[in-house]
């Protein structure tokens, strides 16, 4: 590891699909800047999911000198917006935004550099650099019809309906994400306009100066680590971890079930499909999600693709992104 030697006067986002290093190289970048990570994950955010959001291993640390004096700790690197909902909870953008900018100045404020932004839910970082236009509140009424809905006709026909309605907000919102299918449904219940609409409308961007990275590597490597994830995923406890959540009551329609990989565990222990039924679905499942992430990156502009040479190397990657970030400058 090398020493502390290097400085930003910039916001960086490291961008990239599921499994492709961004965790190992923020932890690299935020060592060489002395500074922390903050998550841009929606799934990290809950506890006692890990293994199949594959949540950095940590604990919650008292940090008596740090502005936050409590964090959840990573190979000794402060990393926020990690671990902190119960199950059962709700999470969106634009708290994320709030909580990030929060987070950010108050680091800021302490006199600590800009931390590392890391992550792969594409709708939180835009919320955080762009901004969200204002949004109706929820309906409570509304919302508990159509999640009655989803449980009598299941979730695809919600999303079948998204899709006449708003075919660019169904594009970007996989059907087994029914947090989100049921806001758009709502959005546009509320308004008579699509949620796309409202996404594009003018808002207030964040105060901060940004620069975006993103880790890029080629199709057969990149199918060969989500092949290899997706199997430790199973060898971890993936299995054990659901049948866990599940022990203690949290229901299967519960916001953190949502993530990927665990609908299908549940429906393998439920008895509808077998084992190895289930790691084909979590490899063909991870990796259409992995599309849909590419296709919501290649459409931001501002992202230095960092194109990925085997073997993966964190270190080495960490000092080719801060000469990128340096050189731009």
């Amino acid at each position: 590891m090398k020493n502390t030697t290097v400085s930003l006067n910039v916001l960086p986002i490291l961008v990239g699909p599921t499994g492709s290093g961004k965790t190992a190289v923020a932890l690299e970048l935020a060592r060489r800047l002395g500074t922390d990570i903050l998550s841009a994950d929606s799934r990290q955010v809950y506890r006692h999911l890990a293994v199949g959001t594959a949540k950095p291993h940590g604990r919650w640390t008292a940090v008596p000198d740090h502005p936050l004096k409590r964090c959840y700790l990573v190979d000794g690197i402060p990393v926020h917006l990690t671990d902190i909902l119960e199950p059962h909870e709700t999470y969106n953008a634009g708290l994320f935004s709030r909580q990030a900018t929060q987070t950010i100045q108050q680091l800021l404020n302490a006199g600590r550099p800009y931390p590392v932004i890391v992550g792969g839910t594409g709708l939180y970082i835009k919320a955080l650099v762009d901004g969200l236009a204002p949004l109706p509140e929820r309906d409570t009424s509304f919302r508990d019809d159509i999640l009655r809905r989803a449980e009598r006709q299941g979730r695809q026909a919600l999303h079948d309906e998204l899709a006449r309605i708003d075919p660019e907000a169904a594009r970007s919102i996989p059907p087994n994400n029914i947090q989100r299918v049921v806001r758009a449904l709502e959005v546009h219940h509320l308004t008579g306009r699509p949620i796309s609409w409202w996404q594009r409308e003018k808002t207030t961007p964040a105060p901060f100066p940004v620069r975006f990275v993103g880790l890029r590597w080629d199709k057969t490597s990149y199918e060969k680590m989500l092949a290899e994830r997706c199997a430790g995923m199973m060898r971890d406890g993936l299995i054990d971890e659901t049948r866990d959540l599940l022990h203690r009551k949290v229901p299967a329609t519960a916001p953190c079930f949502q993530a990927l990989g665990y609908p299908a565990v549940i429906e393998f222990l439920d008895g509808r499909i077998d084992k190895g039924t289930l790691e084909k679905t979590l490899f063909h499942q991870t990796r259409l999600f992995a599309k849909r992430q590419m296709t919501w990156f290649r459409a931001e502009q501002r992202i230095q693709w960092l194109d990925m040479i085997p073997p993966f190397d964190a270190p080495s990657c960490a000092d080719r992104i801060l000469s990128l970030i340096k050189a731009r400058r």
